[in-house]
């Protein structure tokens, strides 16, 4: 019997007016179970406060710039403290989160989650979207992120982004030769990953620039006024592959010998029909520039003279490093030179055992490309065995740079204490391999965060000493600034590696403390931030 027989016609007509409406206000997009099973790390976030607190004894410091940050624990936790200490400062985010190829990649409430299981997408999905609802206030106004990923979970992915990020915020989705070689698949060998790239707010990021490549520009100029500057000279002024109409991108150009040339057309005039071809730059900009072109005999030239004839000319631009190393280039959506082998391989000379590391010279290159300045702040909440950190590191050590990263990871398998940490303790303060092999230091500092609690009590004010206790850590973080100058029971003093500024946290649950305090102020002359806190919310003496 169906269980709609019996409803009244009154009953029906209320059904059926509740999928309507229900129908409308679905949109395309992602639909999952992702309440099915909750991650239980979420359950905890909600349930008690969410905090890091600093070890001791893993400081990492070789010189008086700011501190890196290192976490140890669930991302998810970590991203609910940055929220709080890092809303709206992080430049860019790369991260490499698990590709759920259902091969025990992927680990959901302390379980792989395989390819048996009905809900591994639904899992990966609600795993993601936990985290992605955070890191988007985590990114500046021109804050980019770029997101390694596998085909298993490209589209879902894609569209799991357009929800959080927005659709028009979509960059592009980049194609990286993973591997060269490979026996596994069935139809193909799988040779590719993707890097999804989307900014906070796209009308607020610079287009992205490429290095230039030095080794086409050969030829040197031996005149004039750039005498002595290096060029190329073999770009052709007609685009063949642009069809599309035009009108001011159809005009004569006079050649050498003063015969008059257009693109390939079938009428010889200056109209742009369907089908003509078209030159590179408007009519205005070739008047101002075009003494950049170049005119060289050939015998296949595409171009037609006025009278509709192959001409013997075709015409090519000239562009000098020096101009084009201010321009960059832009860079393509497909990466052929960040295989894989090249992070194992490296791994292997500093005596660190980890599997499918990503290269250094990828995380470089996607830093690189956003053209921020050297002094920015990269976020890694997958961090692995700590690509991200010695890339940011690198990059400092080559161009004097002040970057920073926070980098975040759990410790399965003991992935923080046997790869994460030794490999940024060997690349920052050097390192001499079992076999010799010496890697120079990069240099730089490390804070070693793991996350924590403070459990929910029915004291209130109970709760509220023991957040303050805590968070005074999370404070040090939030302005970098950790090294202790003075501990008393009601305040803390610490000062910035260049001792050119000051955190102060006044607790004020002791009498007769705040005077002291106050007096303490006094006799720091450089800037200080200072943070007080009251049962009351009144952190004046009665």
């Amino acid at each position: 019997m169906s269980k709609y027989e019996n409803l009244s016609k009154e009953q029906l007509l209320q059904l059926v007016e509740k999928q309507e409406k229900e129908l409308k206000s679905k949109k395309y997009g992602l639909v999952w179970d992702a309440e099915r099973e909750p991650e239980q790390v979420v359950l905890d976030c909600e349930n008690n406060m969410p905090i890091l607190k600093r070890i001791k004894g893993k400081e990492i410091r070789t010189d008086d710039e700011e501190d890196n940050i290192l976490i140890e624990g669930d991302n998810y936790h970590a991203l609910s403290v940055l929220n709080y200490t890092h809303k709206g400062k992080i430049d860019v985010i790369y991260i490499d989160p698990p590709y759920n190829l259902g091969k025990k990649d992927f680990i959901y409430n302390d379980r792989f989650v395989d390819k048996e299981d009905g809900y591994r997408h639904s899992k990966w999905l609600s795993f993601m979207s936990k985290r992605f609802n955070i890191i988007r206030d985590l990114l500046k106004n021109d804050g980019v992120i770029f997101i390694s990923i596998g085909e298993d979970e490209l589209a879902n992915l894609r569209l799991l982004a357009d929800k959080v990020f927005g659709e028009a915020n979509y960059i592009s989705c980049v194609t990286r030769i993973a591997k060269t070689a490979s026996n596994l698949g069935t139809h193909f060998a799988p040779s590719t990953d993707y890097i999804l790239v989307y900014a906070k707010s796209i009308e607020n990021v610079p287009y992205f620039k490429d290095d230039v490549d030095k080794s086409l520009y050969r030829k040197v100029e031996k005149t004039g006024s750039r005498k002595g500057e290096n060029y190329r000279d073999d770009i052709a002024f007609y685009q063949s592959s642009q069809k599309d109409l035009r009108p001011n991108q159809k005009y004569f150009i006079e050649c050498p010998d003063n015969s008059k040339v257009l693109p390939p057309c079938a009428i010889q005039d200056e109209t742009m029909r369907e089908g003509d071809g078209r030159w590179r730059w408007a009519k205005e900009t070739y008047e101002l520039n075009k003494h950049f072109l170049v005119f060289k005999k050939t015998k296949t030239s595409p171009l037609v003279d006025a009278n509709g004839k192959k001409s013997i000319w075709n015409i090519y631009t000239k562009s000098y490093l020096s101009d084009r190393m201010k321009d960059g280039t832009k860079p393509r959506n497909f990466l052929d030179k960040f295989i894989n082998r090249k992070g194992a391989d490296f791994l292997k000379t500093i005596d660190i055992k980890f599997d499918f590391p990503k290269p250094v010279e990828l995380i470089k290159y996607l830093i690189k490309i956003t053209d921020k300045n050297n002094e920015i702040l990269v976020l890694d909440f997958f961090a692995g065995s700590g690509t991200t950190g010695q890339a940011v590191l690198e990059l400092n050590r080559e161009d004097y740079g002040k970057r920073k990263f926070i980098i975040c990871t759990n410790n399965e398998n003991n992935i923080c204490d046997d790869v994460t940490f030794p490999r940024m303790e060997r690349v920052i303060n050097g390192y001499l391999s079992k076999k010799k092999k010496k890697f120079n230091a990069l240099g730089g500092n490390l804070q070693y965060f793991k996350t924590s609690f403070v459990k929910k009590t029915k004291n209130k004010d109970q709760l509220k000493i023991n957040l303050t206790r805590k968070c005074t850590e999370m404070l040090c973080v939030k302005e970098n600034i950790f090294n202790e100058q003075k501990v008393e029971e009601d305040y803390k003093i610490y000062v910035s590696n260049k001792n050119d500024k000051y955190l102060c946290v006044y607790f004020n649950f002791i009498d007769d403390s705040f005077e002291q305090f106050i007096e303490e102020l006094k006799t720091i002359k450089q800037p200080k931030v200072i943070y007080m806190f009251s049962l009351d919310n009144n952190i004046e003496k009665d």
